[in-house]
C-alpha cells in the first residue's frame, strides 16, 4: 500500500470514528431529552389531575369540568384498587398495565404496550397521610420516537456525506502535499548514472518536503562533488605512479643491455637508481592509502609537531613559544611534511629552517630554504599534478599536491607564500582551537 493510501486511510478512519462518536452521543442526548420531555408532560398531567378530584373518607371522586376530556383520554383513577374512571378505547393490556401500577399506590414511571409511558401518583386524603387511591396518567410516545428515529436516520446520511466530502478533500489535500514527491520520483527515474549535475530545482523550501528536496540537492551536490575529488584522486594516483615505474623499465631495460666488464658500474647505477624508484613508488603509495584512511576515517587524534620536526634531521629549526598539539594523526602528518622537506632540501643553496608558530587556532609550519624559489606565477599551480616551474622543478610529481590533500584530510591546509627562497607552509587546527599568540 502506499504512503498516499496509507494517510487516506488513517484520515478517512479518523474522520469516521469521529463521526460516530459525535452521532451515537448526539442521538443518547436526544433520547435523553425525550425521556425528560416526557417526564414533564407526565408530572404536569398528574399535578392536573390530581386538582380534579374530590378526596374524602367515603373514597375518591372526579370533579366534572370543562378540562377533563384531554385528562380522560389517558387517565386512570383508583379508589383504593378499584377504578373509578378510565380511558376509552384503550387496549386491554395498557389498561392492564396501568390498574397493576395504580394498585401499587407508590409513585412509579415506566413504558407500556402501545408507545405509550406510564405515571402514577398516589392520592392522599387532605390532612392525613393515609393512601386513599392512585391515579395513572399516560403519554404517547410515538410521536417524539418517530421524530427520534428520523433525526438518526437524517444524521447517518449527513454523517456519510460528511465522510464522502472528507474523503474527496483529503485525498486532494495528500495529492497536492505529495506532489513533490512525484515530481522528485519522476525526474530521479529519468537520470543515468552520469548525471552527476541534475537536480530536483523545486525552488526555497516551504514545507517538510521541499525542504527535504532541498537537503537531497545539498546530498547530490556532496556526491558529485566528492565522485570528482574521486576521479581527479585516481588521476593523480595514475600521475604518481606512471613516472616512477616508467624509469623503472628504462633502468632495467638498460641494465639488461649492458654486456661486458665496462658495463658493471652502469648496471650498478641502473639497479641503484632501480632501487631508489621502488622506494618512491612505495612511499607514493603509502601516502596515497594514508590519505585514504584519513578520508574513510576522519576522527580526530593530535599531534606534537616540535616532536616531529625533531625527528628530521640537516634541518634548522626555530620555535615562537609554547605550542598547542595541532589535530591530525602523526604519521599523516609526518607524510603531508616529507614533500615539503625533500622540495626544499633539493632546491635549498646551503640550508633548511622550519619556523614553528600558533595563532589565531591554527599551528604554523613554515618550510624555507634559501633556494630560487617559486615563481609568483605558479605560486598556486604547484599544487596541480605535473606542474614544474621553469628554473627550479618545484611542485613536479604529486608530492606537493599530495602534501596539501593529506593537510586537508586533517583540517588544515599546505599553501605557497611569497619570500627570497622557497617557503612553503603546512597549518593545523590547534587541539581546542586555543594557540599561544
Amino acid at each position: 500500500m502506499t504512503v498516499r493510501r496509507r494517510l487516506l486511510l488513517v484520515s478517512m478512519l479518523t474522520l469516521a470514528v469521529g463521526l460516530g462518536a459525535l452521532l451515537v452521543l448526539g442521538n443518547v442526548l436526544l433520547r435523553s431529552g425525550v425521556r425528560a420531555q416526557a417526564e414533564g408532560v407526565l408530572r404536569a398531567r398528574a399535578d392536573a389531575q390530581l386538582a380534579e378530584l374530590s378526596v374524602t373518607p367515603a373514597g375518591v371522586r372526579v370533579r366534572e369540568s370543562g378540562s377533563d376530556e384531554g385528562l380522560d383520554r389517558s387517565t386512570w383513577v383508583l379508589d383504593a384498587g378499584r377504578v373509578v374512571d378510565r380511558p376509552a378505547g384503550v387496549s386491554a393490556r395498557l389498561d392492564r398495565t396501568a390498574e397493576a401500577m395504580g394498585r401499587q399506590q407508590r409513585r412509579a414511571e415506566r413504558d407500556a404496550p402501545g408507545d405509550m409511558r406510564l405515571r402514577a401518583v398516589p392520592v392522599t386524603e387532605p390532612g392525613s397521610a393515609r393512601t386513599a387511591g392512585a391515579i395513572v396518567v399516560g403519554y404517547a410516545m410515538a410521536p417524539l420516537e418517530r421524530v427520534q428515529h428520523e433525526v438518526l436516520v437524517g444524521s447517518v446520511v449527513l454523517a456519510g456525506l460528511v465522510l464522502l466530502a472528507g474523503a474527496l478533500a483529503t485525498r486532494g489535500a495528500l495529492n497536492g502535499a505529495l506532489r513533490p514527491v512525484a515530481q522528485m520520483t519522476t525526474r530521479a527515474e529519468d537520470w543515468g548514472a552520469h548525471d552527476l549535475d541534475r537536480r530536483f530545482d523545486l525552488g526555497p523550501a516551504r514545507d517538510e518536503l521541499t525542504g527535504l528536496a532541498a537537503t537531497l540537492d545539498g546530498l547530490l551536490a556532496r556526491i558529485a562533488a566528492s565522485r570528482r575529488h574521486e576521479q581527479r584522486f585516481a588521476s593523480e594516483v595514475a600521475h604518481e605512479l606512471r613516472t616512477p615505474i616508467a624509469a623503472l623499465r628504462v633502468r632495467a631495460e638498460l641494465a639488461l643491455a649492458a654486456t661486458g666488464r665496462e658495463s658493471a658500474h652502469e648496471r650498478e647505477m641502473a639497479l641503484r637508481s632501480v632501487v631508489d624508484d621502488t622506494i618512491r613508488v612505495d612511499r607514493a603509495i603509502d601516502a596515497l592509502m594514508a590519505v585514504a584512511r584519513r578520508e574513510l576515517d576522519p576522527s580526530a587524534g593530535s599531534v606534537d609537531l616540535t616532536a616531529l620536526v625533531a625527528e628530521i634531521d640537516g634541518v634548522d629549526v626555530r620555535v615562537e613559544g609554547t605550542l598547542p598539539a595541532a589535530e591530525g594523526e602523526p604519521e599523516v602528518v609526518r607524510r603531508a611534511l616529507a614533500p615539503l622537506i625533500d622540495n626544499a632540501r633539493r632546491y635549498a643553496r646551503h640550508e633548511v629552517v622550519l619556523e614553528l608558530s600558533s595563532r589565531a587556532g591554527r599551528v604554523r609550519l613554515a618550510v624555507l630554504d634559501d633556494g630560487p624559489g617559486v615563481e609568483p606565477a605558479l605560486a598556486e599551480r604547484v599544487f596541480d599534478p605535473g606542474t614544474r616551474g621553469a628554473g627550479n622543478g618545484n611542485g613536479a610529481g604529486l608530492g606537493l599536491p599530495l602534501a596539501r590533500r593529506l593537510a586537508r584530510s586533517c583540517g588544515g591546509d599546505v599553501t605557497c607564500e611569497p619570500g627570497p627562497g622557497g617557503c612553503f607552509v603546512l597549518e593545523l587546527p590547534a587541539v581546542g582551537r586555543q594557540a599561544t599568540m
